[in-house]
């Protein structure tokens, strides 16, 4: 392939059927159109709070081609802040060649622009082995595995939690001095069911709702993660 030039800018409302389309090309999981008209405004569905977009983009047949995005929103309580990527995808004609890595960094880069922001994280399908090493080779730790946590053409399948502490936390931690790292750690282990209500799961077409159990389950294992480290 030819070398090219990468724009990155935010999503616009003009995107909107050419996200949802790649969204149905890159990811098993299908989401309403409300989902996708919240997004290109900025916009979480069913919460309305800010979401942090961006595209990658190249010149190809004289248009702009997007060729990859993510779709991370930040979510909170009264002492914590952590970054959640929903999405993060790019082209298959234009993988391997460093596209994922510097959206998912420059996502790292606006978490690590907020000042309680602590931890970016996110969610894997287990059986996905190249996203897995993808997230391990930028520093992401594995938190935990839920069960069930996918429905996929009416199937159910496992995910991991992969987390990215942000080095205010991991400089906090190694010194012993605050309670942040431990609000974050609470404020990662609660996100399931705060960043999903009902409002924002209608805008999944066959969600799988996690039970109180597989919520009580990925608590523990985040807690116990945590405090071994």
């Amino acid at each position: 392939m030819a070398a090219f030039e990468v724009h990155f800018r935010p999503m616009r409302v003009s995107d909107l059927e050419e996200v949802r389309a790649l969204h149905e090309e890159w990811f098993p999981v299908r989401y309403s159109y409300s989902f996708y008209d919240a997004a290109v405004r900025e916009r979480m569905v069913g919460t309305n709070e800010p979401l942090f977009t961006l595209i990658a983009e190249v010149d190809e047949d004289d248009r702009r081609r997007i060729i990859g995005l993510p779709a991370p929103l930040f979510v909170e309580n009264e002492t914590s802040r952590v970054m959640y990527v929903l999405t993060l995808g790019s082209h298959a004609r234009y993988r391997r060649r460093g596209i994922a890595r510097e959206l998912l960094q420059r996502c790292i880069a606006r978490a690590e622009a907020e000042p309680a922001c602590g931890a970016v994280y996110l969610h894997v399908i287990t059986h996905n082995d190249v996203a897995i090493q993808f997230y391990k080779s930028n520093d992401f730790e594995c938190l935990g595995e839920i069960s069930d946590y996918y429905r996929i053409d009416g199937s159910l399948y496992n995910c991991f939690i992969y987390a990215y502490y942000l080095p205010r936390a991991k400089i906090v931690t190694s010194m012993m001095t605050s309670t942040a790292p431990r609000a974050t750690r609470r404020l990662l282990s609660s996100t399931l069911s705060s960043l999903f209500p009902a409002a924002l799961r209608s805008c999944f077409r066959s969600p799988a709702v996690p039970s109180k159990q597989q919520q009580q389950q990925q608590q523990q294992q985040i807690t116990a993660t945590s405090e071994a480290a």
